[in-house]
């Protein structure tokens, strides 16, 4: 395991994405729901699937820009501090 270290906002991230990854079962057992009760036909449906689709999406997204990043190295023709 490396020494990175994640900063606040990156646990703040890792957070928000467990919450969004963990929104995803009851809004996808919604879509399941609707799908049987009322079928394809009905505008709820592909909603609920819009949702599962965009918590899925969001909690990747902020589980990725939570990881720790390496520190830059320095530029050409900059002395190091």
């Amino acid at each position: 395991m490396s020494d990175l270290k994640r900063h606040i906002g990156q646990k703040v991230a890792l957070a928000t994405a467990v919450f969004c990854a963990l929104l995803v079962l009851p809004a996808f057992g919604l879509f399941v729901w609707l799908w049987m009760e009322r079928g394809l036909a009905d505008t709820w449906v592909p909603s609920a699937l819009a949702s599962v689709a965009f918590l899925g999406a969001c909690a990747v997204v902020l589980y990725v820009t939570s990881r720790p990043q390496p520190p830059l190295p320095p530029e050409e023709g900059q002395p190091e501090a």
